[in-house]
């Protein structure tokens, strides 16, 4: 495994902890120090991003997530409030949601490059169905961000149960959802 590849995986990790990491972090320290260990997180993962193995808009979406990561740094230390760390899951799904939206203006689709990794030549059935995919993502982070933006109006307990537990999975259902529709649309890709 190669340094790059550890490298995102930890940092891959620190994301999905993240809303345990600012429950307990708060606990302990400041919100301005938990904003720079955020940013210093998300340089990490566009550094591991960038000299590791390229994936195909992976780059692009790193640049995404460490504007989010700058945007909540800034807000933080402005204010010296948590409510800008408490922000980050729905700008998260802002920048997916914002990602996945560009791909549908210019093709192809988030989700084709993804099959196309799997199945370069993929007929136009295919390519309909990776749109229709993409669109429903897009739908799925407009609601799941507003719902995290929801969840800080009840508790900081509610915040994290929903932003480190529910959503992931309701992402799982997401994709379990989606593969056995693909297996009924367009086949196992077996054919």
């Amino acid at each position: 495994m190669t340094r790059a590849s550890l490298l995102r995986a930890g940092t891959g990790l620190i994301f999905l902890l993240y809303p345990f990491l600012i429950y307990l972090g708060l606990h302990e320290f400041q919100p301005r120090v938990i904003a720079c260990l955020l940013l210093i997180a998300a340089i990490l993962r566009l550094i591991a991003n960038k000299y590791g193995e390229k994936k195909e808009g992976e780059m692009g979406m790193s640049l995404y997530w460490i504007a989010a990561a700058i945007l909540v740094t800034i807000f933080t230390f402005v204010t010296d409030i948590k409510l800008g760390l408490y922000l980050y899951p729905p700008l998260v799904n802002l920048v997916f949601f914002t990602f996945f939206s560009i791909s549908l203006l210019h093709p192809p689709t988030v989700i084709e490059r993804i099959a196309r990794h799997h199945r370069p030549e993929m007929p136009l059935k295919a390519v309909i169905y990776t749109r229709r995919v993409t669109q429903a993502w897009c739908i799925f982070f407009l609601i799941n961000g507003g719902i995290s933006v929801m969840s800080l109006s009840y508790s900081e307990e509610w915040w994290v149960l929903y932003n480190g537990f529910i959503t992931y999975i309701l992402i799982g259902l997401m994709l379990a959802g989606e593969y056995l529709i693909r297996i009924k649309v367009i086949g196992s890709g077996n054919d």
